[in-house]
């Protein structure tokens, strides 16, 4: 009896592993038959099938389930992204309607194809199914492709965890996918990513001097200021002209308040870059900064001995920049309202004189900065008519100057 136990057990279990290994090959029917007809319905059959058997003992742990499983699963995917598609027809331009496509297509599907592709091809050590698992290539430009509609649309966390998928799929090798591997990450907020995946395009010799400017800022941003200027000084001995470099160590100047520095450098750049218009805002910003020093709690301090000189070399950056873009409003404002911090500091000085005449033409001196200050202002103003900034400033330039009609049109503005 007990000899015929044995047996009996024994001959159930090889029809069991044969009903598994029969709902392998009823998954690979199946799914062959959709490829050609695209009958859902033979779709659902393979999907059935392929599941019993990934999870059966006697057939999950078979390169052909796995394998077969990820193409399924693959087929899946695509089907709804291009049901998602054709919900889009409406989309007149081919690439932006896949890639509104592609984000209203869940990747689950996705996910579970690249798993099976994965096992599959760990558990093919003979190379049998090598042409079938070509078919990761698939995968992984769907993820990358996901990744650039997710970027382009700013959702960056989502863009990240395709690209990071995309490029585990390309075993590290695709620099592009790298890239925004490491952008992904940096707009995402998630520095100690973007800090690794610089690293690694810094390793390989991708990007050049930009790539060191942009692990400079993850450092700064993570309050990191020593490994920051390590990054930066290994960039600018590695690449000694990049302008990028050169920017990115005028940042960390002037984040640090080293004021000549920042101006050297600025320097450079405009030797490189003399039509940069934002170059010269910067330059004159930080003349400006000398001639009219705070505190830390934004308090004025004294007016150094150097004033007037450093006031004129902020004047002359501020009007170059306005001179390469005559509509560049942070320039125009900024020189408005360097003419009116001048103008008050002439209004002090000639509150101090006793002598009537001497009060009256200091006072006189004020007006004409006021006026310059004015006259820049109402153009900074055309060129932003809503900011409030520029309309605060020119109430106060009017009330100084007694315009009355102009005092109530700024009222009037800032009540709409």
């Amino acid at each position: 009896m007990k000899k015929i136990v044995f047996l009996l057990l024994a001959s159930g279990s090889v029809i069991t592993g044969y009903s598994q290994r029969l709902k392998v090959n009823n998954a690979v029917y199946y799914y062959k038959d959709y490829t050609t007809t695209k009958d859902a319905q033979s779709l659902k059959q393979a999907k059935e099938n392929i599941d019993l058997a990934s999870v059966n003992p006697d057939t999950k742990d078979k390169a052909e389930t796995q394998v077969t499983k990820g193409q399924i699963y693959l087929a899946m995917y695509e089907a709804v992204r291009r049901t998602e598609e054709e919900k889009l027809m409406n989309i007149a331009d081919p690439s932006k309607r896949t890639f509104a496509a592609l984000q209203n297509t869940p990747t689950a599907n996705l996910d579970s194809a690249y798993q099976a592709f994965s096992k599959g091809k760990l558990l093919d050590v003979k190379g049998k199914y090598s042409t079938e698992l070509k078919t990761m290539a698939n995968v992984e430009i769907y993820y990358d492709n996901t990744g650039r509609a997710d970027f382009n649309s700013k959702k960056y966390p989502e863009a990240l965890a395709a690209f990071e998928r995309a490029y585990e799929i390309g075993g590290n090798a695709d620099t592009t996918v790298l890239y925004f591997c490491a952008a992904s990450a940096d707009y995402a907020n998630d520095f100690n990513k973007a800090k690794s995946y610089y690293q690694k395009m810094i390793d390989n010799k991708q990007g050049r001097g930009v790539t060191y400017s942009s692990l400079v800022n993850v450092y700064l941003m993570m309050k990191d200021t020593v490994a920051g200027m390590d990054v930066l000084k290994k960039g600018r001995a590695a690449y000694p002209s990049d302008l990028n470099l050169v920017i990115s160590e005028t940042n960390y100047f002037l984040r640090t308040g080293k004021s000549l520095d920042a101006i050297n450098n600025l320097n450079i750049a405009l030797k490189a870059k003399p039509s940069d218009f934002s170059l010269y805002l910067v330059r004159g910003n930080v003349y400006d900064n000398l001639a009219n020093p705070k505190d830390s709690k934004g308090k004025d301090l004294d007016k150094p001995k150097d004033y007037v000189e450093n006031l004129k070399m902020a004047e002359t950056d501020y009007k170059k920049a306005v001179e390469l873009k005559p509509d560049y409003f942070d320039a125009l404002f900024n020189l408005g309202v360097l003419y009116s911090n001048n103008g008050r500091v002439i209004t002090k000085q000639a509150d101090k004189i006793m002598d009537k005449a001497k009060y009256t033409a200091e006072n006189a001196k004020a007006d004409i900065e006021y006026n310059k200050a004015m006259s820049v202002l109402e153009k900074a103003l055309e060129a932003s008519p809503k900011d409030k900034n520029t309309i605060f400033a020119l109430k106060q330039i009017y009330t100084r100057l007694q315009l009355l009609d102009k005092l109530n049109a700024m009222n009037e503005k800032l009540k709409n």
